[in-house]
């Protein structure tokens, strides 16, 4: 009689459990799931140099008529990164190749093309990712 209790109290503890995990699963998906449209969406977006454009991220996330969230969880399953440090480390990478395909173009005006407007803020954000201003990056890449 005491065993079928316990087996009876067992039953239902996992029933309660296996609906509360099924519940958190169904609520949790709509949330993580990228569909096909958004993700190409967003593709275009970047390869169009949206990125580039003085954009927060719940802006870009407006544009795009998703929420801040599901843009920055596609940010994160995609890169690991964050949408702002992933659109940073895009930024001083374009910047990077901009400096050494137009030398004579000035810092600033790079940092204006990659969506940097700030030429302080740009030589902060690029020592920071290289480990040089864009001037110094430029006249060591240059020479190699």
């Amino acid at each position: 009689m005491k065993k079928n209790r316990i087996l009876r109290q067992t039953a239902a503890f996992f029933g309660r459990v296996s609906i509360a995990i099924s519940s958190a699963l169904s609520q949790q998906a709509p949330k993580d799931l990228i569909d096909n449209a958004t993700a190409k969406k967003i593709d275009l977006w970047i390869k169009a140099k949206g990125w580039a454009e003085d954009l927060s991220q719940e802006e870009v996330a407006r544009m795009m008529k998703l929420s801040s969230e599901k843009l920055g969880h596609y940010f994160r399953s995609r890169t690991g990164m964050s949408f702002l440090r992933w659109r940073r480390k895009l930024r001083i990478e374009e910047a990077s190749r901009l400096l050494l395909e137009d030398t004579t173009m000035p810092t600033a005006l790079v940092g204006e093309a990659v969506g940097i407007s700030d030429k302080s803020n740009f030589r902060r954000q690029f020592k920071e990712i290289t480990g040089y201003t864009p001037a110094e990056w430029r006249r060591l890449e240059h020479k190699l």
